[in-house]
């Protein structure tokens, strides 16, 4: 049986119901790819669903199996963060989520007036431009972090995926999950810059000579995450998460569009050996990832090169934003 955007939006608010009467609860709302109908993917789906408490949570993320299908991945946000909701128009992640959700629970009418007034000019030039800066800033941010002493892959993805959100956000909410980079091609066209989607493809190895086993790689990316779900306290290798990344991936191959999971399959893969490096348990899993980041050119010698490269990527789309604010007078 297919699953529907409006039976995940039920088990979202049968999980909302279910917690309004303790910790706090003072809204909830659901974000992301379910609020477009595009959760499902490979037959799996994740829930982005946001609980706003009247105080600071202990955790800020939690990931709740419902299925062998289906999870939910929760944000949990201190009412706090609403305090000012002008300043949502320029937040690069909550602003928009907080434009475009499905209000599940708000009996205070908290959500209600923060997304009211953050809602107000939330499309001006301005504003729009404010929320690209801020990615492009993270973006730096990451890259200036970058050692290549160190396990690096996952952050310089980390800054790249910033620098092409900043040019996403001008035409509409930043990309994130299984269809990163498929939702970047298409809003990187809409913004005018489709470099911030093609040069993303170079960063993680696309253009590399190859071989690309996409298939092999998933296979090896799997094994390796096995191993160190267990291990971990990541909320994004949390073994109910294991099914959902393997089902888009493996939909990806199918359709013909493997590029697409290079994003997201690597930077998971680095982290889960990371992981494993902390357990001293990552020996076996080691030449998979080299022959795959080989092939890729992202090799440990590759990295000065490759350092250069998003140096140059983040300029590209700096010097795009510029251009962009003289037109639309921002």
């Amino acid at each position: 049986m297919r699953i529907t955007r409006a039976q995940l939006l039920e088990a979202a608010r049968r999980e909302v119901e279910a917690r309004a009467e303790g910790d706090g609860l003072v809204a909830a709302y659901a974000i992301g790819s379910v609020v477009h109908d595009q959760a499902l993917l490979g037959g799996a789906a994740d829930i982005d669903l946001v609980l706003v408490h009247d105080h600071a949570p202990l955790e800020t993320r939690e990931i709740v199996r419902l299925s062998d299908e289906v999870h939910l991945d929760i944000a949990h946000h201190d009412r706090q963060r609403y305090a000012q909701p002008r300043l949502l128009r320029v937040d690069p992640w909550l602003g928009p989520a907080i434009y475009d959700p499905v209000p599940l629970y708000d009996p205070q009418h908290l959500f209600e007036w923060a997304q009211a007034a953050a809602r107000g000019q939330f499309l001006r030039a301005d504003h729009r431009l404010a929320r690209a800066r801020s990615f492009l800033q993270r973006g730096r941010a990451a890259q200036a972090s970058l050692d290549a002493a160190a396990p690096w892959i996952a952050t310089l993805m980390r800054a790249a995926l910033a620098g092409a959100n900043a040019i996403a956000s001008l035409a509409g909410p930043p990309a994130a999950g299984r269809r990163v980079l498929a939702i970047l091609e298409n809003a990187a066209a809409a913004a005018g810059c489709p470099e911030a989607h093609a040069g993303l493809l170079r960063l993680v190895g696309l253009d590399a000579s190859g071989p690309h086993d996409f298939a092999d790689w998933v296979a090896s990316w799997a094994r390796t995450f096995d191993v160190a779900a267990p291990l971990s306290t990541d909320p994004a290798l949390q073994p109910e998460r294991r099914d959902y990344y393997l089902r888009g991936f493996q939909a990806w191959l199918e359709a013909g569009q493997p590029h697409n999971v290079l994003h997201p399959m690597l930077s998971l893969w680095e982290r889960s050996l990371t992981t494993l490096t902390d357990f001293a348990a990552a020996e076996e899993h080691l030449p998979a990832w080299k022959a795959a980041t080989a092939a890729l050119g992202l090799s440990a010698d590759a990295a000065p090169q490759r350092f250069l490269e998003l140096d140059a990527y983040l300029d590209h789309l700096e010097t795009f934003l510029e251009h962009w604010s003289a037109r639309h007078g921002a």
